[in-house]
């Protein structure tokens, strides 16, 4: 379609149409694009594909005729049709720029210089998908926040048929003893319809981290026709395929693109009309997963006896791979690896698994059948779902194993478990990129890659562990020699500690950070220790376990409510730190808690940020430590942060009996303090839509799981409704110290006509970063760029865009919540 509007049209010609079964052949280019529109919706593919945000208005210059779209690719097609039709022939003046072209240029001008039709959203295997097939798939099922779709009786569902195709059909029945569904083929074929559960996929739109590199997903590719023969109707063919990249689109959306995970010599079929050994830029929508074995497994398990359960009730549960563990390598319970492994420098999952057992933990990992030795997944189900946490030895070869990956889906998707993710095996980080890695993405692990820090990482590991199970050890069993699992012991604390972790040099010798900024005389981890003897002390990499996608905000936001006074470690890496600005900001302005800053790092570069502006507005007194070079000078320092702690709180002689320390009391107005940074139900906002522009719209609910926000939109567009929790800002003005160098603002630029049907248009805000503060008679003056560009996919052809903002107030500027904050309004 490109090719022919740019380059021949509307030179003359005869071409014949590739895509018609019987020969059709048009006198000119023009007459091709109409053939194509009319005959194969080429223009509506396009539309299609398009989404966006409030944009453009443009008007022609003919014929003054106006245009608005929230899509550049739709306004495109929009314009292509209205100048091809009416001005064919005609010299234009493009009224983005003013430049003179001839007609049969414009969209090749607007291509090149208003960046108009982003040619990722059109795939090459997008004719062979017919209109209406194409809107069944836009129109798929989205997936629920009560979790991934467990087929049942009546879904509809895509099975397995033949060699290695996939075609739609609805569940009649479900064997439970065979795990195999009876199912009704869409298409009115009555060949094959038991189909086992490891060959079907609900048909609706995965979770975005249900797919990751190496995969396995269901694609659609071809057609197939009608047979009068067997009673059979046309439709779709679904192959099954494995994800090898995926890619941002202009717009944001992930693109997957992958190849057939089955061949010839696998048995496939590959000569129908339309095969290609690839898939590429596929939308999320487009794609299927298979279900969670474990979770159709639940269902089972849920419904017999309580001998099972009480079987498989246990403090921990240790998934791993069974290829590393040299221990069931030697029993033949794993296949001889493809590679060759260096067992004598690995750390075995079975002597992590026995070290837990001799501290009293009731441990539980890969249960076989006795008969067999196959993995019983009825008890592997049930161990999972009567665990106290879930503890997944993570490798290459972990991230690949289908069992593995399930197991740790299911515990903390379905069953919700506390997760501590360990990495062990001796090859790279692959599995960062998949599924498995997707699932931890941001949360603490523990590196046990290294057979030599085995003691070091297991004390780590033994803490964590001791955190969940609210014990120092295991209480003793019952009279059935089931464990006792207890609540956890109190999170209440004298002291928080916030810190950056490039400042720490234990935090570097542990391969945590790639650089140390600073030196191991002002490290954090190590003034901690030093004062544990007379305080109770909060330190993130003891007390943070794993869980809920909101479990660590929510855990340290707990952390400081229980505290009472707040070390905070400030330095240029902490100021720029979101989630160290995130814990001052919560603890200083929401809670109002007593803190003392202590400089560390190499340099005062913090002192015109956010943090600066709240450390020396405050008029609390810093302790300088960044010139500390030994034992001595150290001794030195500590005597003034105990000197200084002892304002606020008495130490506990005797650190065998700390007890609780009651958190002071919130002031009277800590709901106007919240407010000024978390929104609650009804409350007005400026939140994302698409394409990094955010509007004007209202709350209506927020999920804690996921933190993200459900609102309505001021302009009643009906799109974009669910913004995360940092893509929204109460539309109130901020504080003059919520707002230093280098931070993250939202600020006022262009506007945006009404679209009829769609919104009634309205401001235009966006994200930006603070450069430069300056004060003239007594007002800040607030100055900046835009923090997105092209290269994150926004927008930046509206009109009035331009590339910095200066001297705006706060007034002016919006600023999103704090996660702490809106964490705990929830």
């Amino acid at each position: 379609y490109e090719h022919i509007a740019t380059a021949h049209c509307p030179e003359q010609g005869s071409i014949e149409c590739v895509l018609c079964d019987s020969k059709v052949f048009c006198k000119s280019s023009q007459g091709y694009i109409d053939h194509l529109r009319k005959e194969h919706n080429f223009a509506a593919q396009l539309e299609n594909g398009s989404v966006g945000g409030h944009d453009i208005t443009i008007t022609c210059p003919e014929c003054s005729k106006t245009f608005e779209s929230k899509s550049a690719e739709e306004l495109g097609c929009n314009l292509y049709d209205h100048i091809s039709s009416l001005h064919i022939s005609d010299q234009i003046t493009c009224s983005l720029c003013g430049e003179a072209v001839k007609s049969t240029d414009y969209i090749s001008h607007l291509r090149e210089n208003h960046e108009f039709v982003n040619r990722s959203e059109v795939r090459e295997d997008a004719l062979l998908v017919t209109s209406s097939q194409a809107a069944t798939l836009n129109n798929a099922p989205q997936p629920t926040r009560e979790g991934r779709p467990i087929p049942k009786p009546g879904d509809k569902v895509l099975c397995k048929w033949g060699k290695w195709q996939y075609f739609d059909s609805t569940i009649l029945s479900f064997d439970e003893n065979k795990l195999e569904y009876y199912i009704e083929w869409d298409d009115q074929d009555p060949s094959d319809r038991h189909v086992s559960i490891e060959h079907l996929a609900v048909n609706q739109s995965p979770y975005e981290d249900e797919i990751g590199i190496g995969s396995m997903v269901l694609f659609h590719q071809g057609g197939y026709c009608a047979s009068a023969e067997v009673g059979r109707l046309a439709g779709v063919r679904w192959h099954q395929g494995k994800i090898t990249g995926i890619t941002t689109a202009a717009d944001g959306t992930k693109l997957y693109s992958g190849v057939h995970s089955k061949s010839a010599s696998d048995g496939k079929w590959v000569t129908y009309k339309g095969y290609e050994p690839t898939f590429s830029n596929y939308k999320l929508e487009e794609l299927r997963c298979a279900p969670n074995l474990f979770d159709i497994l639940e269902q089972n398990v849920s419904q017999q006896n309580q001998e099972l359960s009480s079987n498989t009730k246990c403090d921990v549960y240790l998934s791993y791979c069974p290829t590393d563990s040299l221990v069931d390598v030697n029993a033949g319970l794993a296949k001889s690896p493809n590679k060759t492994r260096n067992y004598e420098n690995m750390n075995d999952p079975l002597t992590i698994k026995k070290e837990l057992e001799s501290l009293g933990y009731k441990v539980l990992s890969n249960i076989r059948n006795g008969h067999n030795r196959e993995l019983d997944l009825n008890k592997i189900v049930s161990c999972i779902k009567n665990c106290s946490m879930f503890i997944c030895c993570i490798s290459d070869d972990y991230a690949v194993n289908d069992n593995c990956r399930m197991e740790m889906q299911y515990a903390k998707k379905t069953a919700h478990k506390p997760l501590i993710p360990i990495i062990v095996g001796d090859g790279g980080w692959d599995w960062q990129a998949t599924v498995v890695g997707m699932l931890i993405a941001g949360e603490r692990y523990i590196d046990f890659k290294t057979r030599d820090l085995f003691d070091e990482k297991f004390e780590d590991l033994r803490i964590q562990v001791s955190n969940i199970a609210g014990k120092d050890k295991p209480s003793g069993t019952t009279e059935s020699g089931d464990q006792q699992v207890t609540t956890p012991e109190s999170n209440k604390k004298d002291i928080f500690i916030s810190y950056c972790w490039n400042n720490s040099s234990l935090s570097k010798e542990n391969n945590e950070i790639p650089k140390l900024v600073g030196s191991q005389w002002n490290d954090p981890r190590k003034i901690k220790s030093l004062l544990s003897d007379k305080y109770n002390v909060w330190l993130d990499i003891e007390q943070l376990t794993s869980g809920q996608a909101s479990g660590m905000f929510e855990q340290m936001t707990t952390g400081l409510i229980n505290s009472k006074v707040v070390l905070a470690f400030i330095s240029s890496e902490y100021a720029k730190s979101d989630n160290c600005k995130m814990e001052f900001q919560f603890a200083a302005k929401s809670l109002r808690k007593p803190f003392i800053p202590i400089c560390v790092g190499e340099n005062m570069g913090w002192r015109e940020s956010v943090i600066g502006a709240l450390v020396l507005g405050s008029g609390v007194p810093t302790i300088d430590m960044l010139e500390i070079s030994g034992e001595s000078h150290l001794e030195k320092k500590m005597e003034e942060i105990f000197e200084r702690l002892s304002e606020h709180i008495q130490p506990t002689q005797d650190s065998d009996s700390l007890g609780e320390v009651q958190p002071d009391s919130p002031p009277p107005d800590y709901q106007c303090a919240i407010k000024s940074r978390a929104p609650r139900v009804g409350d007005h906002v400026i939140s994302f839509h698409f394409r990094h522009a955010y509007y004007t719209s209202t709350i209506l609910s927020f999920n804690k799981e996921d933190m993200t926000y459900y609102i309505k939109w001021d302009d009643g567009d009906p799109s974009g409704r669910n913004p995360k929790y940092n893509q929204v800002g109460l539309n109130i003005d901020p504080d003059d110290d919520d707002i230093g160098v280098g931070s993250s603002v939202f600020f006022p630029q262009g506007s945006y006509g009404g679209t009829a049907g769609n919104n009634t248009g309205g401001l235009r805000y966006h994200e930006g970063i603070v450069e430069s503060v300056v004060e003239r008679a007594g007002v800040k003056y607030f100055s900046g760029h835009h923090l997105r560009g092209d290269e994150d996919g926004k927008w930046v052809t509206y009109l009035g865009y331009v590339y910095s903002f200066s001297d705006m107030t706060v007034t002016q500027l919006r600023i999103a919540p704090n996660a702490m904050d809106a964490l705990f309004m929830a």
